[in-house]
């Protein structure tokens, strides 16, 4: 994760939004995610918060009035109230501005937060030298270990060892004592298991209800007449019980964007803050037996696409996301945690398989196995892992699970990764084309078309096909 924050610079410049869907496309192929910020008035408190809750991850600021790391009143302001934390947990600006030059260079290698300098020219070469500095800040947060925390709950049956992971449970952690967040996560990296023993260690017996979003109102959806009547303010009423249930507690919304629409309006129009004061809990007016009835609730939604991809989707209302992503964390997936957490997990889970199949104690583990098991992607993560170890253990009987009792598609060979096909290659050539041809007409869809020689309407269905946006 990376954060994106402009000062003084036109929200609506197509030149520096091509810019930032080039800089979004180049981190993603580092598995790194670009999240924009949008600083109101108040630019210290705003940031102070952001380096905070990002824990020393990537900030890129472009801020054209100040050429000089030191001119910026909020950069000064940032860096005084900071100063107190780790050197790796303090922000990483890299500071991007028109005006860069060799005594700014000279400024920032002494600065305690700057970690680049960057010149930003009018042709977008610049975002290439801020994808390496973002790169180089990342790869170094990835490698500092934190000293050990009193803040940090230790949580029984939550097991992983591996840095991603570990920040992810702290900001969870967060999340939860929280008056509402966003966890996000591909499917099967434990999003519900997480957030259920967090919350059983926070809050003890206040209860935890949980919506599934994609069931709850089929029915009530599939009428027809009732919606056209009711529309999303009827549906929300059928909220009550579980508001009532959750009062003083936390209710989640299992896979937030199979909501309705409709019904995502209404929540956003009804979830108020209480009072302004800061981690209270929301306010949702309900008609109940009393009458209307205001209910103090937690909210917390979970999905398995990230805010950005929500947003692009059209699967998350614009109001509520703006309530729910000022706390978000993403829970990484399997293949991301590494062999360390992957050799945990088999541990754990064949303790517990054999608990649960009464067997006299769990098979151990060959260590051929750690590694073909490690070099496997996982598109269910731990639900896969789950499911070959329970296989392993079915077909093994000498108490050592070797290759040969793991699934047929992984037994006795060893997983690569497979080489990229001819139709990859092209689409990447076609994407990184596209790219460069809307970087140098200011995302004017039109003449990039004109510039690579294509039909606008081909060269839209062609973008579309790719993942390119148009915006």
């Amino acid at each position: 994760m990376a954060f994106f924050v402009t000062f003084d610079i036109p929200p609506s410049g197509k030149p520096l939004a091509a810019c930032r869907r080039k800089l979004v496309a180049r981190l993603r192929r580092h598995n790194i995610e670009l999240e924009t910020v949008k600083v109101g008035s108040n630019v210290q408190q705003a940031l102070v918060r952001l380096v905070l809750d990002g824990k020393g991850l990537p900030v890129v600021a472009i801020d054209d009035a100040h050429p000089l790391p030191n001119e910026a009143a909020w950069l000064a302001d940032l860096t005084a109230n900071v100063l107190d934390l780790p050197p790796l947990r303090r922000p990483q600006v890299v500071y991007v501005t028109q005006n860069a030059n060799a005594e700014g260079t000279h400024q920032a290698l002494r600065h305690p937060v700057v970690r680049g300098y960057v010149k930003r020219d009018g042709r977008g070469k610049w975002v290439e030298e801020v994808v390496e500095a973002v790169l180089d800040i990342a790869s170094q947060v990835e490698q500092y270990t934190p000293p050990p925390s009193n803040a940090t709950v230790a949580v029984k049956d939550i097991v992983g060892a591996s840095r991603c992971f570990r920040d992810a449970i702290e900001q969870l952690q967060q999340i939860v004592e929280a008056p509402y967040g966003l966890v996000t996560g591909a499917s099967g990296v434990g999003k519900m298991f997480l957030i259920r023993r967090l919350w059983r260690a926070a809050a003890g017996k206040r209860p935890l209800i949980v919506v599934p979003c994609a069931s709850f109102f089929k029915d009530y959806y599939v009428a027809g007449r009732r919606r056209r009547f009711g529309g999303g303010r009827e549906a929300v009423d059928q909220l009550a019980p579980y508001l009532v249930e959750a009062h003083h507690g936390m209710l989640v919304l299992h896979h937030v964007e199979q909501l309705p629409n409709s019904l995502q309006e209404e929540l956003a129009v009804r979830l108020t803050d209480s009072s302004g004061v800061p981690d209270a809990p929301l306010r949702m007016p309900v008609i109940d037996s009393d009458g209307l009835t205001e209910y103090e609730v937690r909210v917390m939604a979970t999905s398995t696409f990230p805010p950005e991809q929500l947003r692009q989707m059209g699967r998350l209302n614009a109001e509520l996301a703006v309530k729910l992503r000022k706390r978000h964390v993403r829970i990484p997936s399997l293949g991301r945690r590494g062999p360390e957490d992957v050799r945990l997990l088999c541990d754990d889970l064949l303790r517990r398989i054999s608990i649960r199949q009464r067997l006299d104690g769990p098979p151990r583990l060959d260590e051929r196995v750690v590694s073909v098991l490690t070099a496997k992607e996982w598109p269910e993560n731990i639900s896969d892992l789950v499911r070959v170890l329970e296989h392993a253990i079915r077909h093994c009987r000498s108490g050592m699970i070797g290759v040969s009792h793991l699934p047929k598609d992984l037994a006795d060979k060893e997983v690569r990764r497979p080489s990229p096909t001819l139709d990859e290659i092209v689409a990447e050539a076609q994407r990184t084309a596209i790219e460069n041809a809307l970087d140098q007409t200011g995302g004017n869809v039109a003449a990039a078309a004109e510039l690579l020689g294509r039909n606008p309407k081909g060269l839209y269905r062609l973008m579309k096909a790719l993942g390119i946006s148009a915006t």
